[in-house]
């Protein structure tokens, strides 16, 4: 399953997301990550979380975002959900690219049952057609 958590900045997508990943960990078997532009949620996350600051790494497009996933899904085969917040290579990227990233998190959750919830700073009115179905 991919989902999508639409909104302005200052919305309450982030909290929204806190909020999501708090209870997954408490529900689920698997394990659960949250990846953000920085480090600055680690408090309220619970500690069983895993936060990946994706400022470390030098991600420039989906392409790459989208190899970086796989890297992490291939070093813990125990995840459940990966939360996805804050990266504006998301929040900016063309419709063409969007669909291509949606499409490859498509194929990791029938690979390997990952389920993906991914925060973009975009109001409703200026999503392309095909983000719609993906919306929560």
């Amino acid at each position: 399953m991919v989902q999508f958590i639409l909104g302005v900045k200052g919305s309450g997508k982030t909290k929204r997301m806190i909020d999501m990943a708090n209870e997954s960990k408490r529900t689920s078997k698997g394990n659960v990550v949250f990846v953000d532009r920085d480090r600055d949620r680690i408090y309220n996350l619970n500690r069983g979380i895993r936060l990946i600051d994706t400022r470390e790494f030098q991600l420039e497009n989906l392409k790459s975002f989208y190899g970086f996933i796989c890297g992490i899904i291939s070093q813990d085969y125990d995840i459940e959900n990966i939360y996805i917040d804050g990266q504006s290579m998301v929040s900016n990227a063309q419709d063409e690219c969007l669909e291509t990233f949606i499409k490859n998190l498509e194929r990791l959750n029938k690979s390997f049952g990952v389920h993906f919830t991914v925060s973009c700073s975009r109001s409703t009115e200026e999503i392309p057609e095909f983000l719609k179905s993906y919306l929560i």
